[in-house]
């Protein structure tokens, strides 16, 4: 089967960037997009960061990049970008849509793409380093074709770049901690640095880095001078390097505090008394096992089966204690301080902490393979001696179950955003367990002006404010309002799936049943997972 390993890489790798690539064409800007590259775009004209500073630079300045080669409108004279007031998301709606904006995304989501085939390579890497190429393979694998992964791939966000420069820069300090080559210490803080560039949840790691050096120098010496002396040394190595990525990515500010001020403004702009939602019900405290959930329901069966034959396997690994450590310690405590102050919107918050159980997989399934394989050294009978007839059947059921992981991946295609698992009846009923960007992110643009050109006089109820219907042909726009339309609905109307959610929120606190259409009425088409399509 691992023959031709390198070739199945370079196939794997190409499945990883291609999936997003083409699942992306097919949709108008997610919510965040339109706030994220023009502000980036914005960066590199004006020198200044005024937009958006409640996510650091680095992705934007990387997705806006390629902009900078084209012709396009852009007012560094618009009101909300200089003036006392700025709103990023009215500029940005402003900037892309007075462009040729699928050109924009085309070019401006490339740079996440390229950074989720550069994860994919270190989650080979480093699994194939750590136990075999076998493991890398499976690791790679396990990655090439996870929806949550793949989802957040293919729009300018910036999860999945923290994923990858978070994950990049544990697999240095496991090098260092292998060869005490200092390099390796240089390399990650380097990676460091744009991980923290990328998404101030990135300080959630420097608690585990910080503990990482503060071990490995006291272990290295039986005086305090020598250990002090040691911890000072290997700390600066890793954090010059990193103080020097974050300050280019953030242009040279002269403000020495830029970094503390951006990070005071995260969820500054958060409506207070905000209801989540999970399971049918709303919170405004939100639920401790949200985001356990969402991961349990949003992932392939097969890839938890994985992770608990995996985890199974547990001490028949051969990892030492600083591979356990640099494996499980920034996954757990990431997954930890994640559930209990990310506000409980969506499983992408939890995005960094899956390619450490990934790469962990990755070896467990194939040192699980060896043991089926292995026979016991003292008797010389297989392990497995009284299970002989299932034996037979673990390639069957492996294949079985790989076939159903790449299927959960094709089958949901493009509308990975919106994948859940069969324990919920599959993505069809997605809409009764989570909302937000697990379903929907105002990205269907596309696909409902095609639909409504289809079927003409479809009256369309969108939520999403910041985006263009009419650039995409979406016309006859309703809302919400006090006319109460909704009572006695006459002909064809697509309704937006987030908005649909959250109309049984509202029903119930304006007392009034006519707005909660999921209970009374039953839909007779669907657009992707977006919309709702129902006909009078």
């Amino acid at each position: 089967m691992f023959k031709y390993h390198k070739l199945i890489v370079i196939v794997l790798l190409g499945i990883v960037f291609f999936l997003p690539f083409f699942s992306a064409q097919n949709f108008s800007p997610a919510t965040d997009e339109i706030a994220h590259l023009p502000s980036g775009y914005s960066y590199w004209k004006t020198g200044q960061i005024v937009l958006n500073p409640e996510h650091p630079p680095l992705v934007k300045l990387m997705a806006s990049f390629p902009l900078l080669f084209m012709d396009l409108k852009f007012d560094s004279n618009d009101p909300n970008l200089i003036g006392p007031i700025r709103n990023e998301w009215s500029f940005g709606s402003k900037f892309l849509f007075s462009n040729d904006i699928g050109r924009l995304l085309l070019w401006g989501r490339l740079s996440v793409m390229f950074l989720s085939v550069l994860l994919g390579f270190y989650i080979y890497k480093w699994a194939s380093e750590l136990f075999n190429y076998q493991a890398g393979i499976l690791a790679l694998f396990l990655y090439a074709f996870m929806p949550v992964m793949v989802a957040n791939a293919q729009f300018v966000t910036t999860d999945l770049p923290l994923a990858s420069f978070s994950f990049v820069t544990f697999y240095y300090l496991w090098k260092f901690s292998r060869t005490n080559h200092k390099k390796y210490l240089v390399f990650s803080g380097c990676f460091l640095g744009l991980a923290l560039g990328s998404k101030f949840s990135a300080t959630v790691f420097l608690p585990v880095i910080a503990l990482f050096v503060f071990i490995y120098a006291w272990q290295r010496g039986r005086e305090f001078n020598t250990r002090m002396r040691q911890l000072v040394n290997l700390a600066l190595i890793v954090a010059i390097p990193a103080f020097v990525v974050v300050y280019f990515s953030y242009l040279m500010p002269i403000d020495s505090g830029f970094y503390l001020k951006g990070l005071k403004s995260v969820y500054a702009n958060w409506k207070p008394g905000y209801n989540f939602y999970l399971n049918g019900n709303f919170s405004s405290s939100g639920w401790w096992y949200y985001f356990l959930e969402a991961f349990v329901i949003k992932t392939p069966i097969p890839a938890l089966l994985a992770f608990i034959v995996s985890i199974a396997f547990y001490k028949r690994s051969r990892m030492n204690n600083w591979d356990r450590v640099l494996v499980f310690l920034p996954m757990l405590f990431f997954a930890f301080v994640t559930s209990i102050k990310a506000h409980d919107i969506s499983v992408r918050y939890l995005i960094p902490a899956i390619p450490f159980l990934i790469l962990y997989t990755g070896g467990g399934l194939s040192e699980t393979f060896r043991h089926f394989d292995s026979s016991d050294s003292r008797t010389g009978i297989s392990i497995f001696r009284n299970l002989k007839a299932s034996i037979k059947i673990v390639p069957i059921l492996i294949l079985a179950l790989a076939v159903w992981y790449i299927f959960s991946a094709v089958s949901i295609y493009p509308d990975y955003l919106a994948y859940f698992n069969e324990f919920v009846g599959g993505s069809k009923n997605g809409y009764k367990y989570l909302d937000d960007s697990n379903i929907e992110w105002g990205q269907d643009l596309k696909r409902l002006g095609k639909y409504q050109a289809s079927n003409p006089g479809t009256k369309v109820i969108y939520s999403w404010r910041n985006s263009n219907p009419k650039y995409y042909g979406v016309k006859d726009l309703l809302i919400v309002d006090d006319s109460g339309w909704w009572r006695e609905p006459k002909g064809r109307y697509a309704i937006n799936t987030f908005l649909l959610i959250r109309l049984q929120l509202l029903s119930k606190q304006k007392n009034d049943p006519a707005l909660n259409w999921l209970a009374l009425y039953e839909p007779v088409d669907r657009i992707g997972q977006s919309f709702f399509v129902y006909d009078f």
